[in-house]
């Protein structure tokens, strides 16, 4: 009864782990067009805001990612959204 009860108890939170890490992704790729709309529009608040939550978010997918019960291919997609999205944060800056 209790292989049972922990089983389910570990099956739900590696799908929660999975569907947080899916959602976290979803969000960058968001807060990434937003910067861009913003840098059309010039307007800084927003871009300023836009860049403090994506670097928030990507620090966070990191973390979550770390200590995440995923299997090794996973991992590697998940670390390669992070490499390339760590570097489109870094070439989206905010106008002088």
């Amino acid at each position: 009864m209790n292989k049972i009860i922990f089983q389910c108890v570990l099956g739900g939170t590696m799908r929660n782990v999975h569907e947080d890490i899916k959602s976290l992704e979803k969000e960058i790729l968001q807060t990434e067009d937003k910067i861009i709309e913003y840098l059309r529009a010039g307007y800084e608040g927003g871009i300023k805001t836009s860049l403090h939550r994506l670097d928030s978010d990507l620090k966070y997918l990191s973390i979550l990612a770390n200590g995440a019960p995923i299997d090794k291919n996973e991992d590697r997609k998940i670390m390669d959204f992070l490499r390339i999205h760590y570097d489109y944060m870094q070439k989206l800056s905010v106008p002088a």
